[in-house]
């Protein structure tokens, strides 16, 4: 089914135009040029496989979109050009595997979109060029399994962003950081093993988060996230469990960190020059040099010789020897 380019003329005047439900396969590049003050078009639940370049031209007052769906594979560059009011689109439920760097492009008013349950592999939010007033993104449920940005700014108008329902298993760190604002964010449902703390950092805003349905290891790279989350005051859904290592899965995040001390502080060891400790530590032994007593300091009578061994002494050798054998014989 199609719709001829001639079917809306001499209703200029016309706001509202409900097309859903009609298993439209194909419009005419002209077909709404002839109602250029529609505030509400909706294409939903057609058949639509294409969309023309010019499709939405002249649809300057256009506020809201639906083409929810169809069979949609892909978004035309600067199809929305013209539409620089529009405030809400759906392109959700469609075939979409990619999008190009300006698809969106004049959309600068546009604060809602819908992009869930299509075929997308990879999001970079380069491909949403300075989308100043866009405040919430549905992506779930596509086949999403990276993440990245290459922005040059800031993208500080988005607040909710649904990634849930994906097959994203890491997050480049830095992502995020170009969100400043971001304040409800969907990760449920993913293959996420851990979250960097350089992730977790960004998240400076954040009221409300979803975890669960993921494929957390529960080793320390889990610690980043588990200590964000302790401190974190706001709305999470707290049914993460472990999925390795294999002693412990099944186990909520929370019960195996705590009860295996997993996140335990780790004492700073210092490595610019270690001390090394000696295998056996042996008491160094001393051998105490001798002392030979003054001559005058013997009494005559008390003095015994014995053998011993020759140990050096503190007077002249030969003089000493000669009075100790003289005492000797006078007290025989």
């Amino acid at each position: 089914t199609s719709v001829d380019e001639d079917s809306f003329q001499g209703i200029r005047r016309l706001k509202e135009l409900i097309l859903s439900s009609n298993k439209i396969t194909y419009l005419h590049n002209k077909t709404f040029h002839s109602v250029p003050n529609l505030r509400n078009l909706d294409l939903s639940y057609n058949k639509l496989q294409v969309l023309q370049s010019e499709q939405f031209k002249g649809l300057r007052k256009l506020l809201i979109l639906h083409l929810r769906s169809n069979s949609l594979k892909t978004v035309p560059i600067r199809v929305f050009q013209d539409c620089r009011n529009l405030d809400f689109l759906d392109l959700g439920y469609n075939r979409l595997r990619s999008l190009s760097r300006n698809a969106f492009a004049g959309l600068l008013k546009l604060t809602e979109l819908h992009l869930e349950h299509n075929q997308f592999s990879k999001i970079n939010f380069a491909h949403f060029p300075r989308l100043f007033n866009l405040r919430s993104i549905y992506l779930q449920w596509n086949r999403i399994r990276s993440l990245s940005q290459g922005l040059s700014w800031t993208w500080s108008s988005l607040h909710n962003l649904d990634l849930s329902g994906n097959d994203i298993a890491g997050i480049e760190p830095g992502t995020f950081q170009c969100l400043p604002n971001l304040q409800k964010l969907n990760l449920d449902s993913n293959k996420l093993t851990n979250i960097s703390q350089e992730t977790v950092n960004a998240w400076i805003s954040l009221i409300s988060i979803t975890l669960s349905g993921n494929m957390w290891e529960c080793t320390r790279s889990i610690c980043p996230l588990f200590n964000w989350l302790k401190n974190f005051k706001g709305n999470k859904e707290s049914t993460m469990i472990c999925a390795g290592p294999k002693h412990i899965q099944g186990e909520k995040v929370s019960d195996a960190v705590e009860t295996y001390n997993i996140c335990a502080e780790i004492p700073v060891v210092v490595t610019e020059k270690p001390y090394q400790v000696p295998k056996t530590q042996q008491r160094p032994i001393f051998i105490p040099k001798p002392t030979v007593p003054k001559v005058e300091d013997y009494e005559p009578t008390s003095f015994t010789p014995s053998p011993s061994p020759d140990f050096p002494t503190s007077g002249p050798e030969p003089e000493y020897e000669h009075v100790s054998f003289h005492k000797i014989i006078a007290g025989s």
